[in-house]
C-alpha cells in the first residue's frame, strides 16, 4: 500500500476499501466493463507475505465487490483494470453464508499406466495449520511447486470447505463458498492435517480495530 508506514500501528477502518472508492487490480483475462467482480482483500502484512505468516489476519480479511472499468491501454500482462468499490464485507461471515460450487484441484500422474488422477492435497510435501474463529486454516505445498490454502470447518465427522486457493506454474485459482467435502476430499485433508505443523503469527499485532 503506497504511503503506508509498516512499522507503525494501523487503524483497520482507515485502510479498508470504501463504497465509491476507485481502485485497481490485475487480471490475466478480459473482463467486461461494468461486471461486478469479487476481490479478496488482505491486511498489509498478509497482502505481501500471505496468511501463513500471520494466520490471525484471516479473520481481518474482507470480500470486496467492485465494478470493472476499462483495462489500462498497455500490452503489459496481466492486465490492469480500474474498479469502483461497491461494498466491502468481512470475509468469514461471507464465506459461511454463501454456498460454494467448487472441488479441490486434481492432478494427472502420467508416470502410471494408464495415467491416474489424484487430488493435489494428496501430493502435499509440507503443511501448516492454524485454528481461528472455529475454523482451520491450512497452507500446503507440493514437490511440483504448487501452493494451496484451505479454510475448513469441522462439524462432528463432516468437513466443510469455505475457501480454496491454488497457486502453481500453470496458473492461480481462488474459490469461495461453503460446501461439504466429499469422502475422498475429507480423507486427503485429514492426511494433510496429521502431518501439519502449527502456524503462528510471525510479527507483532499492528492492526487497531
Amino acid at each position: 500500500m503506497p504511503g503506508l508506514d509498516y512499522s507503525a500501528e494501523i487503524s483497520l477502518s482507515t485502510i479498508l476499501p470504501k463504497a465509491g472508492q476507485q481502485t485497481h487490480a490485475f487480471f490475466s483475462e478480459d473482463l467486461p466493463v461494468g461486471e461486478i467482480i469479487h476481490l479478496l482483500w488482505k491486511p498489509p502484512l498478509t497482502a505481501i507475505n500471505g496468511w501463513s505468516e500471520c494466520p490471525s489476519e484471516v479473520a481481518k480479511s474482507f470480500i470486496v465487490a467492485a465494478r470493472a472499468g476499462h483495462a489500462a491501454m498497455s500490452h503489459a500482462y496481466p492486465y490492469r483494470y480500474d474498479f469502483e468499490v461497491v461494498s466491502c464485507e468481512p470475509l468469514l461471515p461471507q464465506l459461511r453464508s454463501h454456498p460454494g460450487d467448487w472441488t479441490l484441484e486434481e492432478c494427472l500422474d502420467t508416470r502410471t499406466v494408464p495415467p491416474s488422477v489424484s487430488l493435489m492435497w494428496e501430493e502435499v510435501s509440507w503443511c501448516g495449520i492454524a485454528d481461528m474463529d472455529g475454523l482451520m486454516y491450512l497452507s500446503a505445498s507440493t514437490s511440483t511447486e504448487a501452493h494451496m490454502e484451505l479454510l475448513v470447518e469441522k462439524i462432528d465427522d463432516e468437513f466443510f470447505g469455505l475457501l480454496s486457493t491454488h497457486y502453481a506454474p500453470g496458473g492461480a485459482y481462488c474459490y469461495f463458498g461453503r460446501r461439504k467435502l466429499s469422502n475422498h476430499e475429507r480423507s486427503a485433508i485429514e492426511a494433510a492435517i496429521n502431518q501439519a505443523v502449527q502456524l503462528v503469527d510471525s510479527d507483532r499485532q499492528y492492526l487497531l480495530e
